[in-house]
């Protein structure tokens, strides 16, 4: 009688997402560069916008003085890393180069930063920061949509990625500070309602915030009491 032996799955050898080493982990990163991530993670953080913050590793931080002085329309922010080289390099490889390889590192990397921060009961719906049409067509995908599905997925939260819409088109905002920002975003969002009481905006970069809370007057209008906002990464 003929014996079938069935082939282990092994991950193949790949070059790592930050040294180009070869390397056999599940996500892509050498041990060096895994020790290197990992050491970005768990730092305290602004809880209402993700500002890193003094203080030791895994304490509880206090608001930054922007939160205490004007605060923000969104309830909180869970923030990852801060968007410096290694998370640059790897947020413009999703967002410009199409290299969805590094999806599921940014994604469980968020995953762990949710986990660490916030307690059940979770969001009850998880948003997607909405491109605009033209945007969209242009890049092909909304890195965002990519996200809130795996972590969504992760969490068994389910995500209304249809029930927001970017009706204007603000172009690049790259050069505007925040007030200029907030300006400019005024009723780019519309949301079609109702929504459940709790959801979590989700994105890959949180910068002024404007975009967020824009995005949050719009959940409001449409039936959000609590809305949190979820990033992989914050301008510093």
């Amino acid at each position: 009688m003929k014996r079938i032996f069935r082939r282990r799955r092994r991950w193949l050898p790949a070059p790592c997402h930050l040294c180009s080493r070869d390397t056999t982990v599940p996500h892509g990163l050498c041990p060096a560069c895994e020790r290197e991530w990992r050491a970005l993670t768990g730092r305290p953080r602004c809880p209402g916008c993700g500002l890193l913050m003094p203080g030791a590793d895994g304490e509880e931080a206090m608001p930054c003085g922007a939160c205490r002085r004007r605060p923000r329309a969104f309830d909180a922010a869970i923030v990852a890393v801060d968007l410096e080289a290694s998370a640059r390099h790897l947020v413009h490889r999703l967002k410009y180069h199409h290299d969805f390889s590094v999806l599921s590192l940014l994604s469980d990397t968020l995953l762990q930063a949710v986990r660490d921060t916030q307690a059940p009961p979770w969001p009850q719906a998880l948003v997607p920061m909405p491109v605009h049409p033209a945007r969209r067509r242009r890049r092909g995908f909304n890195q965002a949509q990519l996200l809130a599905r795996e972590l969504g997925r992760a969490l068994g939260i389910p995500v209304c990625d249809r029930a927001v819409r970017r009706v204007r088109d603000t172009g690049s905002l790259t050069a505007l500070d925040a007030a200029a920002r907030r300006r400019a975003l005024r009723g780019a969002f519309e949301a079609d309602g109702p929504l459940p009481a709790r959801v979590a905006i989700v994105d890959d970069v949180l910068t002024t915030g404007a975009s967020a809370e824009a995005l949050t007057v719009a959940l409001r209008r449409a039936g959000a009491e609590q809305v949190s906002v979820w990033t992989v990464a914050r301008t510093p």
